[in-house]
């Protein structure tokens, strides 16, 4: 496969669809993203800033068109390696992506998209007496997106369960570009669970652009065992 260099056919393309300011091919920013948390060094090609479900799209059919593999990244705050690229891949960032779209506590559900941090989430539905249970131990810096991709547990998974217990449905953009929703904002949704095996997929399946997370009464008061 070619290297995906600034003279990559894809970059003019990329450009034209999400802007030039929200792609990055200078040798420093390559290296700032071709590592997670996680320290292990890949090789990055291009890095993108989608700003919506429309430009990450884009980025997936001129990635397919182009044949370059997609590597979705948030905070890069994991430990496993999932948002380390390799084969000069394209980092697609979804940290502008950080809208609460929709809170709904009479239906103890909630509409986010993947940039949104754990932290923001709790401090933006704490006024409805309810929060989102997953508690990744960076929650001041991991984002939705991240906890879906590796299926993030934390302290409270002891009590709540890990984060594939809390997503009830997704909005998916796939590799060809195509868009699908998985799960439903019911209980149950009705044939396979595409949803769950989304869930801790490390962004090999497509790329979430927005979740439904089920929202948990806060506790009225706690106290330590003795």
């Amino acid at each position: 496969m070619k290297r995906a260099t600034a003279t990559h056919p894809a970059r003019e393309a990329l450009e034209t669809a999400l802007g030039a300011e929200a792609v990055l091919t200078d040798p420093l920013a390559l290296r700032l993203y071709a590592r997670d948390a996680s320290l292990v060094e890949g090789t990055a090609g291009l890095v993108v800033f989608p700003g919506n479900a429309d430009d990450v799209a884009a980025c997936m059919r001129i990635a397919a068109e182009h044949g370059l593999p997609v590597v979705p990244r948030g905070s890069g705050t994991g430990l496993a390696g999932a948002a380390t690229p390799i084969g000069d891949a394209l980092v697609l960032v979804t940290t502008k992506m950080n809208r609460v779209l929709e809170v709904r506590p009479a239906d103890r559900l909630a509409w986010v998209e993947p940039g949104v941090f754990n932290l923001d989430l709790a401090n933006e539905l704490a006024p409805t007496g309810f929060t989102y249970a997953p508690d990744p131990s960076s929650q001041q810096v991991s984002s939705i997106g991240g906890n879906v991709n590796t299926n993030a547990g934390g302290p409270h998974c002891l009590a709540y369960g890990v984060t594939s217990a809390h997503i009830l449905a997704l909005d998916v953009v796939l590799p060809n570009g195509e868009r699908a929703r998985l799960g439903s904002e019911a209980p149950a949704a009705p044939g396979y669970d595409l949803r769950g095996v989304v869930v801790g997929s490390e962004g090999t399946l497509g790329v979430v652009t927005a979740a439904c997370v089920r929202l948990t009464p806060i506790a009225p008061a706690c106290r330590s065992a003795r």
